[in-house]
């Protein structure tokens, strides 16, 4: 599980290969893209910002163009379009009217991963999440208790990881959760449950990363698995690579807080009210049949959503 997860988000960063434009990519002054975004966004000295080379998207006559800016340990990626001359650039999202208006996020979101809900669902929502946010914690509950109640047979939520520098253990604990989840999928969500109800008690906890550790290995016990798997797995690390993939992916689509939830490639920032999430459900059921939606993935089929015609 964890091998097929990593190889889903890996391919979610690179992107589709649906989006390749038929021409090259164009060749762009790094130096002086740089110093216009730092001039234009109001960047201040101190940050220090990287341009990424053009990659196709998912529209045509325009290039994505990645731009990391960093100031210590504070990281966080933002997406611009060039055209194809590579004389104009675009701050914000392109729009073609033939086409699903969060195509390119829809693109690079993946069809797998810790799940819940149908296989085949009419709304998938994506949640980037930190086991130590608050507000994650209101939201896992949120969906957890109002998803499989309301909707069974329409809606996948897939969580994927975030951790956040600023908090301590954070990244042991999604570390912990995928060295279940790759044994037994329910004991990812048994560990899931469970970390968030106790999201406090492991904050004032002398050893919170102990914690962690004692309770998974409880949970194994409890999801009949490998605890000395599970054990090895937490001491070196293994399930690293997972969590960090999905980081680089969630800088890729611009995130900056969590939790963060893509409802069919929809982006939603924060913590939100199930009354708000049940109306952006219901939209997509009633979306346009002219603006098509995310397909849905094949059963045999290894596929990354992308927006196809109708």
């Amino acid at each position: 599980m964890k091998a097929k997860l990593l190889a889903f988000v890996t391919a979610a960063i690179m992107g589709s290969s649906s989006a390749v434009a038929a021409e090259n990519p164009p060749k762009i002054d790094k130096t002086r893209f740089a110093a216009y975004v730092r001039y234009a966004e109001a960047f201040t000295p101190d940050v220090t910002i990287e341009v990424g080379d053009p990659v196709p998207s998912a529209y045509e006559g325009y290039f994505r163009v990645l731009v990391r800016l960093s100031l210590k340990e504070q990281v966080a990626d933002r997406v611009y379009y060039v055209s194809s001359d590579g004389k104009h650039f675009v701050n914000g999202q392109v729009w073609d009217i033939n086409k699903n208006p969060f195509a390119d996020t829809l693109e690079r979101l993946p069809a797998q991963g810790p799940h819940f809900g149908p296989e085949k669902a009419r709304v998938t929502i994506v949640v980037f999440s930190d086991f130590q946010c608050p507000y994650c914690k209101a939201m896992a509950q949120i969906m957890r208790e109002n998803v499989p109640r309301f909707y069974p047979n329409d809606v996948k939520v897939i969580f994927l990881d975030f951790p956040l520098s600023t908090h301590h253990w954070a990244r042991a604990a999604a570390e912990a959760a995928h060295c279940l989840g790759e044994q037994k999928p329910t004991a990812f969500w048994a560990f899931h449950d469970w970390i968030f109800a106790h999201q406090q008690e492991i904050t004032d906890a002398k050893q919170p990363e102990g914690s962690i550790a004692l309770q998974a290995a409880e949970i194994a016990r409890q999801q009949t698995i490998d605890e000395a798997a599970v054990h090895h797995c937490i001491e070196t690390h293994s399930a690293a690579d997972v969590v960090n993939s999905s980081v680089r992916l969630g800088r890729e689509l611009g995130i900056t807080q969590t939790p963060t939830l893509f409802v069919n490639g929809r982006m939603i920032a924060g913590a939100v009210s199930w009354e708000t999430l049940d109306t952006l459900i219901k939209m997509e059921f009633n979306r346009p049949k002219e603006i098509a939606g995310p397909e849905t993935e094949n059963c045999c089929e290894v596929t990354i959503p992308r927006v196809v015609p109708q």
